[in-house]
């Protein structure tokens, strides 16, 4: 292989050649991979980025080939490899690129991969001072954990958002993420939480939302389920990021107190089935005293006067 050739050292060359090997290695990767060939496609790139720094994209690409592979565990680890020659050479946005590009490809069957390289995207931008940008991936970050059910670090997520949000002054985004906050603070059941995230941040929510967060509240303070279901299928927290309307849509509610029914009779029921009131008011039927009739008591009186009709003597 030329590649190989180009790396050589001789009595007349003392230095080997990496842009040229670079270069034939690049080659070879497009020949390997117009023939189908993915696993020496990717060996090639590899190479190619190691003999020449500057060629950033061959990782790039191998990220690609990994995925036609089926290899998206390699991903992560060629998605950071690369941000971090971006990042020596100057090109930070670049190296975040490349992060947010990986991320999106694990996202779906490996969102573990995924958010640890959402993450070192976030750390990337901050510190080239970009809040707005970090913003977005701190975003991406808080969505993936409410997705992975990690309600306590989304909320911590979410404060950083916010806090980047208001540092760019992107104040109109902030009642929305309000409102997401306090779906996290209720789905870990902390509702002073909720509480205190409304009063802290309410001042950036319109109109409706407010009205819409102060009844959620007011009826999970009074554990009214009715109420609060009534909140949560407001048409606006429907229409939010898809994590936090399926967040609403799961969200326990309040369990008030449950109303006490009446005992039922069944029909047809068997003697043993019939209730204690009804079986007493059939006894004291049946023990009623039967009255007289009238010539038994004519009888009664006439044996009265036999007995007192000759006086005391």
């Amino acid at each position: 292989m030329t590649g190989r050739s180009s790396l050589k050292t001789s009595l007349l060359k003392w230095r080997p050649d990496f842009e040229e090997a670079a270069d034939e290695y690049s080659k070879a990767a497009t020949c390997f991979r117009n023939g189908k060939s993915l696993e020496q496609c990717r060996e090639c790139l590899m190479k190619a980025a190691e003999c020449n720094k500057q060629k950033r994209s061959c990782i790039d690409q191998a990220v690609l080939v990994c995925k036609d592979l089926g290899d998206l565990r390699a991903i992560a680890d060629l998605a950071e490899r690369a941000c971090s020659l971006y990042q020596q050479h100057g090109s930070p946005d670049s190296g975040a690129a490349a992060l947010d590009k990986a991320a999106k490809i694990l996202e779906k069957d490996h969102p573990d991969l995924a958010l640890r390289l959402y993450q070192k995207a976030a750390d990337v931008v901050i510190i080239e001072d970009s809040p707005r940008q970090a913003a977005e991936f701190m975003s991406k970050v808080a969505r993936l954990m409410v997705k992975l059910q990690m309600y306590d670090q989304a909320a911590d997520v979410l404060r950083k958002e916010m806090g980047l949000h208001q540092e760019s002054d992107n104040i109109p985004v902030m009642g929305r993420l309000t409102v997401a906050m306090v779906l996290v603070q209720l789905a870990r059941g902390d509702y002073v939480g909720a509480e205190k995230a409304f009063k802290e941040w309410g001042n950036c929510c319109d109109a409706p939302e407010v009205q819409t967060l102060e009844t959620l509240l007011q009826a999970y303070d009074e554990e009214d389920a009715d109420t609060a279901r009534t909140a949560l299928n407001n048409p606006f927290i429907k229409y939010m990021d898809v994590e936090y309307a399926r967040l609403a849509r799961d969200l326990p509610l309040p369990q008030g107190i449950a109303s006490i029914s009446k005992p039922t009779v069944r029909e047809n029921a068997a003697p043993s089935s019939v209730s204690a009131t009804e079986a007493l008011s059939s006894a004291s039927d049946s023990e009623e005293p039967k009255k007289p009739d009238a010539g038994e008591l004519g009888e009664d009186l006439e044996d009265d006067d036999d007995e007192f009709a000759g006086g005391l003597c």
